[in-house]
Formats: structure tokens, C-alpha cells, sequence
């Protein structure tokens, strides 16, 4: 059979073995790096490319040779694989490989063949010989040699260089983001559903100052003090780079530092390391948050740390063979849009959609129509908008489990910084927007939730004054309960971010649909 490339831990090229799967390298680990004895672009670039050690067994590897071979091989992940590739124009990759994954089985299947025949009928001493004439007999056995030497030996070579690029490209490009969209998938179910799955989901977060000199940590909530291990003032202020190690993959971190230079919202899936020197798988949202100028004044960062439950490779196939369902299908669409203080504009008058909503929301005072974009379901008004970008965009297309938050400051919860999911979501209309910003949350949630605890309000001051997250239950009014006439089950996550003498300053408020 022809060999195939083997892949360092991000997916890239190393150097090529058999298609057979064999055991993980097991070279000596490291230890993670000190910042005290490495300059920032040195922390910036570690991570030399090799696997995890059978030290850290309980580390799953996402990118290794033998995962990437167990997708490929897979139907449900490689279904799931194909299913990615083709939305963003590149599910031919997969078909190629599904068929030259055929074609070498034929030649197994011929070679074995002519194996049997051969000694059954033709070989001088098989079991049951076919009366053939001697001269007959040496050709037939001449030619299998061959055959079998020459002949097929050169056709199983005839796609091996094109089956190496290929599957170069999907390791190196295509695999990556699709574990990154699987693992997202994961947490975007678990943060409606049970936000304890993953440590630090819905509760991990940080707010970094880039107008200050190597855009330090300047607030934190305890989940991130809590997966990390480092206490607040061991965070505050540092970069967060503090947390990458020796196996923190340099090409990841590049990407991280390209898309904040350039103010871009960014999802990754890194290694990074606690106090106590143990690796976690990062999945690491970044964006930034804009003020009324439009100019930069935090970025907000949500981790969630993945390793708390997936241990193996069996757990890595579970949560790559996640399908996406409900509601957050449509957050694909939010998040290619700009993480900006202007909402998309993707509005059109609906009537018939507004006056829907108006009754589910009971006519309330204080509201705009809602003028929707499309409906729910409607994948076909998805495909054209893909189909419409560059091919860039579409390979880096991706979502988030933090897609939909908004950035409180208190002590009066007025709305600060907000996604523009948050805001289409709720289905406001372009003017609602001028207003958006320094409105009451509270005031908010009234309008658009139904059957709301009335102590809501007061729950969420008393948790979030005493420097406490807390999650809350709510049904809300959205852009889907216009079509499916009744409001949507879902979790408010309330998170505080302290300071470095632990006083609180803000609160970030994500939401989770409830399946």
C-alpha cells in the first residue's frame, strides 16, 4: 500500500510512514516555558512540533497522525469532515480520497485474487490443478509474476503523490478548523444544557488593555483563576501568553497574534499550561470590544478548557462526530460578520414577521418592529452568502460559543460592548441600535423575556455585588420565536471580572439555548 505524510501535533507535514496506524510519539516532554527566562517573542514562537508524551496520557491528542488517520477512516467523522469541506468549496478533497481509498482496496482484492488462483489452479503444486497445456501453464504463471512484481505494484503508485498533497492539505488546513468548528459545536450544546461539561464554560474570561504596553490582563473572573491555577495577582498584569509551554503549537499562535494586530475576532484551539505546569487543550475566543469611536479599548478574551472531558481518543471521535442542531445552526452567519459597535445590517420589512412578533411579545411599549432577514431553516439563503464570499472567507469562516454576550459596567449593569449575534438575535431594528449602548440590562431582558423568574433581578445584583457568576434560566423573545410562535428556553450566564485587588468592574452576560 502507499504511504502517507505524517503530521506533527497541528496537522503539518513531518516525515512520511505507512498508512498503518502506529503508536503516538512518546519523545520526553518538557516543561512548560517561564516567562522569567524567555523573552515574549521567544514564548510567542514556542512550541517545537512533536506529540504529547504517554506521561500526559490523559491529554488527548486532536492533531496527531493516528487521530487524523482515525477521522479520515471513520464514516461518522468523516462524514462530518465532508459535510465542513463542502461548505466552504473544498468537499472534493474528501471525495478524492474516499475514492482512491476504493481503488487501492480493488488492488488488494485483485492482488489477493490472482494470489488464489494462482495456488489453487495454477502453481505446480496446487491442490486442485486445471488441465492446461504445459506451455500454456508457464505463460499464465509468467505473466502473474508480472503482474505481481511490475503491474501493480506501479498502479498502487499512480495516485500516492496526489493522495499525499491532499491529504497534506486537509491536515495542514481544512482538519484544523474542523476540529476547532466540531469542539465549538460541543460547547455551544453543553453552555444551554450543562455548562459543567467543560471547565471554564461560560465563566472563564479576562479583559486585556491594549493601549497599555503588551495589551495586559487588567480584569478577570475566578473561572479563569480557577482553570489556570495562577492567582490574581500572578495574572494581572501580564499578557496571556504566560500560559503557552513548550508544546503550545508556534503556527496557532502566529494566527492568535495576526488577528488581534489587526483588531479581528479569532477562535483557536491551544495548548496552554496551569501554574502546576499541567497541559489543557484551550479552546480560546478573542475579540475586540469597540468603544462609540470605534477605536479599540479592551479585548475580551473566553477560554474553556476542553481536557476536563476529553481524556482520549475515543472522546476526541465523540466530540468531532458532534452534529450541529436547534437554533444555533444560524451562528455561522452572525460571526462572519465584523465584531464592531454597528450591528449588520441585514434587515428587510417583513411585515407579516413583525406583526408575529409584535403579538408573542404582547405589544409591548418600548419595542421597534423586528425586521428579520430570513427565516429559520432557510439553508438555501445560507449557501448563496457562502457561495458569494471569497474563498478566503470561506475557509476561515468559523463560530463561537460566545457569539452571543454582552459587557456590562456596573455597578448599574448598563450595556457597554455587545456582539452583534446579541443584537440580531433579539431582532431589533437598525434605530434600536443609536440607543443600544448604555441601556439598562434588566430593562432589556423585560421586553424581550416571558415567564422570567421575578427575582431574576435581584439574584443577578446580589451574585454579581458579591463577585459571584451565576447562571439563570429565561425564555427569550428571537429572531426564531417569529416563526416557531413561542419563546426560546434558554441560560444567562452572569460572569464578574475583578481587578487585580479583586473588585469588580464588569460582567459579561452570554447566553445558551436550551435543547
Amino acid at each position: 500500500m502507499p504511504s502517507v505524510v505524517g503530521y506533527h501535533p497541528n496537522g503539518s507535514p513531518s516525515a512520511t510512514r505507512d498508512l498503518s496506524l502506529g503508536p503516538l510519539n512518546s519523545a520526553n516532554k518538557q516543561e512548560p516555558r517561564d516567562e522569567a527566562k524567555h523573552s515574549p517573542e521567544e514564548l510567542t514562537e514556542a512550541a517545537p512540533s512533536r506529540s504529547l508524551t504517554t506521561k500526559d496520557a490523559a491529554i488527548a491528542e486532536f492533531f496527531s497522525q493516528k487521530t487524523f488517520q482515525l477521522v479520515l477512516h471513520n464514516p461518522t467523522t468523516a462524514h462530518q469532515l465532508l459535510r465542513f469541506s463542502q461548505d466552504r468549496l473544498c468537499g472534493e478533497s474528501m471525495e478524492f480520497l474516499k475514492k482512491v481509498d476504493r481503488y487501492n482496496t480493488l488492488l488488494d482484492e485483485t492482488m489477493k485474487t490472482i494470489s488464489e488462483i494462482h495456488r489453487s489452479f495454477i502453481s505446480t503444486n496446487a491442490p486442485t490443478p486445471i488441465n492446461l497445456s504445459q506451455p500454456m501453464a508457464d505463460q499464465i504463471r509468467e505473466d502473474i509474476k508480472t503482474t505481481t512484481s511490475t503491474t501493480l505494484p506501479a498502479m498502487e503508485l499512480i495516485f500516492s503523490d496526489a493522495q499525499e498533497q491532499i491529504e497534506d492539505l486537509l491536515a495542514t488546513d481544512i482538519y484544523p478548523r474542523f476540529v476547532k468548528h466540531q469542539m465549538t459545536a460541543s460547547a455551544v450544546q453543553a453552555l444551554g444544557s450543562d455548562k459543567n461539561k467543560y471547565a471554564g464554560l461560560g465563566d472563564c474570561f479576562v479583559l486585556t488593555n491594549p493601549a497599555i504596553a503588551d495589551n495586559p490582563i487588567v480584569y478577570a473572573s475566578d473561572g479563569f483563576v480557577k482553570v489556570t491555577g495562577y492567582s490574581r495577582t500572578d495574572i494581572i498584569p501580564r499578557n496571556c501568553r504566560f500560559l503557552q509551554g513548550d508544546y503550545t503549537e508556534k503556527a496557532t499562535v502566529r494566527r492568535l497574534r495576526a488577528s488581534i494586530d489587526a483588531n479581528n475576532e479569532s477562535v483557536e484551539l491551544l495548548l496552554n499550561y496551569r501554574k502546576d505546569g499541567q497541559p489543557f487543550w484551550n479552546l480560546l475566543y478573542v475579540t475586540p470590544l469597540l468603544d462609540q469611536t470605534g477605536k479599540v479599548a479592551f479585548f475580551l478574551g473566553g477560554q474553556i478548557n476542553c481536557s476536563t472531558t476529553v481524556h482520549s481518543s475515543s472522546d476526541v471521535m465523540r466530540v468531532l462526530s458532534t452534529h450541529e442542531g436547534g437554533p444555533d445552526d444560524e451562528d455561522t452567519n452572525s460571526v462572519m460578520t465584523p465584531t464592531s459597535a454597528e450591528p449588520v445590517k441585514r434587515y428587510n420589512n417583513l411585515n407579516n414577521l413583525s406583526s408575529r412578533l409584535r403579538a408573542l411579545r404582547g405589544q409591548r411599549p418600548g419595542l421597534d418592529d423586528a425586521n428579520v432577514s430570513r427565516e429559520a431553516g432557510m439553508e438555501q439563503g445560507l449557501v448563496n452568502q457562502i457561495e458569494r464570499m471569497r474563498l478566503k472567507d470561506q475557509v476561515d469562516t468559523f463560530y463561537t460559543a460566545y457569539s452571543k454576550f454582552i459587557i456590562l459596567s456596573l455597578p448599574d449593569f448598563l450595556i457597554t460592548f455587545y456582539s452583534p449575534s446579541f443584537f440580531e438575535m433579539l431582532c431589533l431594528s437598525p434605530t434600536a441600535a443609536v440607543n443600544f449602548p448604555g441601556t439598562n440590562i434588566f430593562k432589556l431582558l423585560k421586553e424581550h423575556t416571558t415567564n422570567t423568574s421575578r427575582d431574576l433581578k435581584g439574584k443577578v445584583r446580589t451574585a454579581v455585588k458579591m463577585g459571584k457568576a451565576i447562571s439563570v434560566e429565561a425564555s427569550l423573545m428571537t429572531r426564531h420565536s417569529v416563526v416557531r410562535s413561542r419563546s426560546e428556553r434558554c441560560k444567562l450566564h452572569w460572569t464578574p471580572l475583578k481587578d487585580e485587588r479583586g473588585a469588580v468592574g464588569w460582567c459579561v452576560l452570554t447566553v445558551g439555548f436550551v435543547r
